[in-house]
């Protein structure tokens, strides 16, 4: 069933770019919907009749595509494994996967969500819908490249350092110090992500104060970046900060990420939760928990989060 159009077609919008989409469904009609509707919105699709065919072509050429967008039922590979498998190769886990599905079935999205799903889409998406979407895990390819190209830059300095201490209060002072931080890993490529999640989880919520609906309706309306870079201006959060440190131990690096704001209740954002599957933010932290830590752990009232990374071991013969 073609996407539902609340909009005229247009271009990707103006903080989007032109990228590359692998699209994956075994039915033609829902396909070719698809594609319309993407090429409309300014980006260069490529298609596949199911999961096993698109994990040939990625694992032939991971740079032709940015993000893969699935159907979640298919034959021979389904939208679920397709995604296990790409999360699974390291040339393509950070590539951002998009779920098409029918029925938002409560255990089938949090199965998604916990492979590594970056978004699930309830057929047939609403245009305006899909652009968010889209555009939003254009930014988060945009910014993994950019940290993994900074973390280049210092890792051989940092791998030897003990411990480091970063305060911080503005957005843009994110990407830096999440860089150094992830530098101190011996797989610093698997925690730069979570690191980032946490930092920038203190950064919006215990320094600016923005909530869970606030953002996704910011958003949602394309708003998010200029309302984030316009409050981080304001006087009346001067004195809020985030305070984000790694100290090296003999089992692992444990990252500590703490901010002077109200706290939050975060319980409900550790794990999968299908009922923000849809959403257009909160899957950060679940995200860090599930891949980039192996332990997350949060104080009562959330404004202390701490991540362990256990030490990877020489293998003596």
């Amino acid at each position: 069933m073609p996407p539902a159009s609340a909009t005229p077609p247009g271009p990707a919008g103006a903080d989007a770019r032109a990228v590359n989409i692998l699209l994956v469904d075994d039915d033609r009609t829902s396909l070719l919907a698809m594609e319309q509707c993407l090429e409309q919105l300014g980006h260069r699709v490529h298609t596949a009749g199911n999961g096993a065919e698109a994990f040939a072509l990625l694992r032939e050429n991971p740079g032709m595509a940015d993000l893969v967008m699935t159907d979640r039922t298919m034959p021979v590979m389904d939208g679920l494994g397709l995604t296990r498998r790409l999360k699974r190769e390291p040339q393509t886990r950070h590539m951002p996967v998009i779920i098409l599905t029918g029925a938002a079935d409560s255990e089938d999205v949090s199965a998604g969500i916990e492979a590594g799903a970056f978004y699930y889409l309830t057929k047939p998406p609403v245009e305006k819908v899909v652009a968010s979407v889209v555009n939003s895990a254009i930014r988060e390819v945009a910014r993994q490249r950019k940290l993994r190209a900074d973390l280049a830059g210092h890792q051989q300095a940092f791998r030897f350092m003990q411990a480091v201490k970063f305060r911080l209060r503005r957005p843009e002072e994110v990407e830096p110090v999440v860089s150094m931080l992830a530098s101190m890993q011996d797989t610093p490529d698997r925690a730069i992500q979570g690191i980032y999640e946490l930092v920038q989880n203190a950064v919006e919520h215990g320094v600016l104060r923005f909530g869970f609906q606030e953002k996704a309706r910011l958003m949602m309306q394309g708003q998010w970046q200029q309302a984030l870079a316009e409050r981080s201006q304001e006087a009346r959060f001067a004195e809020s900060w985030v305070e984000a440190a790694a100290i090296r131990r003999q089992d692992g690096i444990y990252i500590s990420v703490a901010d002077n704001g109200p706290g939050f209740d975060w319980r409900p954002y550790l794990t999968a939760d299908p009922s923000r599957a849809a959403a257009s933010c909160g899957r950060g932290i679940s995200r860090a928990a599930n891949f980039a830590f192996d332990r997350l752990s949060f104080d009562k009232t959330g404004n202390k989060a701490i991540g362990f990374i256990a030490q990877e071991r020489d293998v003596k013969w």
